[in-house]
């Protein structure tokens, strides 16, 4: 029976330990210290995104160099260094597709938009992004949640129900000075809450800010959950108080 002996010099697995030695503190060294030649912050964080994948081309590179080097000595060796290397980049690219079909399998799904609200395990937030591999969250302090679409298969997923978002908007009109101001203002106060667009969390606010014998001046703060209904509550508001449009 013929048999196979994986025999190599201790030279060369001296040097080529070695040569990796060298390679590996390199490449720490350049981590550490190229960031701080970088002055644009932007260009420091594409830096940091894309150096490990480089570092991986350069770690693949080397291995065939080894593979190629020894392959001399012994041919099973290569051979297998080969298999290894083979399902290396199998699940190399498994690892990527997973994101990408696990992605595709959330947005068929249609039951989350951009701008919904939804708690993921312990994180919630906002949806601002479905990107090809992974989710993307606004926090309400601002932060950006990144949550690859791997995780979500056996997530818990919330869809909440946000809170009234407010708008306010103030301006400020004139009045005829026939009745007391208090009475103005509750006046005032309840037609603004009588009108649909006005917002039920947060009460509108009615300031007296000057007076005369004839006329009143009051600043006026109105609230509603759409940006498209402030001028048509301050023209409502005008239209029933205001001299100019009396």
């Amino acid at each position: 029976m013929e048999s196979f002996d994986i025999q190599f010099s201790n030279f060369e697995i001296v040097g080529i330990a070695f040569i990796a030695l060298i390679l590996f503190a390199l490449l720490r060294v350049a981590e550490k210290t190229l960031p701080y030649l970088i002055e644009k912050y932007e260009n420091k964080k594409g830096f940091k995104r894309y150096f490990t994948i480089v570092e991986i081309f350069i770690w693949i590179s080397f291995t065939i160099f080894v593979i190629q080097k020894l392959s001399d000595s012994n041919q099973i060796y290569s051979f297998g260094m080969f298999i290894l290397l083979m399902l290396v980049g199998i699940w190399m690219f498994w690892f990527y597709l997973r994101d990408y079909i696990s992605g595709g399998l959330f947005k068929l799904n249609r039951k989350f938009e951009i701008n919904d609200t939804v708690q993921i395990n312990d994180y919630q937030g906002k949806i601002i992004a479905l990107g090809k591999h992974r989710l993307e969250l606004e926090s309400e302090s601002g932060e950006i949640i990144y949550i690859p679409y791997n995780q979500l298969s056996n997530a818990i997923i919330i869809k909440l129900n946000p809170g009234e978002k407010v708008l306010s908007h103030s301006f400020t009109m004139s009045t005829l000075h026939n009745k007391k101001p208090n009475d103005i203002i509750q006046d005032i106060r309840y037609e603004i809450l009588s009108l649909p667009w006005s917002s039920i969390k947060k009460e509108p606010s009615v300031q007296l800010i000057h007076e005369d014998q004839e006329n009143l001046v009051f600043e006026v703060v109105v609230y509603t959950p759409k940006k498209d209904y402030l001028f048509q509550m301050e023209q409502s508001i005008r239209s029933k108080f205001d001299i100019a449009s009396l």
